[in-house]
């Protein structure tokens, strides 16, 4: 049996070369051989993610999305229930999609991943024409990032910090409130590109100028 350590390096190679058919075939055998690990929640996850957008079969990476999410890893488990409802969302099926974004969503502590959940959350709303329940879902999510932001702040992540200030100002300006979101993207642009990396600090300065 191929040892985890060895189908990671072989992963990381294929990764290099851009090979995604033998990346999904080296992460079935990592869920098959080594299935209690954390690598195979990873793994299952981005088969997910590899059925989702390259092969485009939607109910195979529901399958995938849900194993993952039932192994309770503290980040893959979250970023696979974040997919899994969203593919529910695809298929119609909006309970179940509004359900298991919420148990991403709403956790004792907010995460990367509980943002991102609440914003999804929000954006359906939205598309089904229910503007209230997207307003009061984007107050929860304005929270959870001035929340992320604070963290960010005490632990001197300074380029985590400048991207929740650039999704709170947008998050913001949905909200009405522009003299909020200036100042939140002017502490943004503060810290320069150097911080930021080009792409984000490009963003903020676009959305300062929206």
């Amino acid at each position: 049996m191929a040892n985890l350590e060895s189908l990671l390096n072989d992963l990381a190679n294929l990764d290099a070369q851009h090979d995604l058919e033998g990346m999904r075939r080296i992460r079935e055998q990592i869920v098959s051989l080594h299935p209690n690990s954390e690598a195979a929640v990873e793994a299952l996850y981005k088969i997910g993610l590899d059925h989702l957008f390259r092969l485009r079969q939607l109910p195979q990476a529901v399958e995938r999305f849900a194993e993952a999410a039932s192994r309770k890893h503290p980040f893959w488990s979250a970023a696979a229930r974040t997919s899994l409802g969203l593919c529910y969302y695809h298929q119609r099926r909006m309970q179940k999609a509004l359900f298991e974004l919420r148990k991403v969503g709403y956790p004792d502590k907010a995460t990367v991943h509980s943002v991102t959940a609440l914003a999804f959350i929000e954006q359906i709303y939205g598309n089904e024409g229910k503007p209230d329940e997207a307003q009061r879902v984007r107050k929860d999510r304005i929270s959870q990032l001035e929340a992320l932001i604070q963290d960010a702040r005490e632990a001197g992540q300074s380029q985590e910090r400048g991207f929740h200030l650039y999704t709170l100002g947008l998050a913001l300006k949905d909200h009405t409130e522009e003299r909020r979101a200036k100042a939140v993207l002017e502490e943004a642009k503060a810290l320069g590109p150097d911080v930021l990396g080009a792409d984000l600090y490009r963003s903020v300065l676009e959305a300062i100028d929206l």
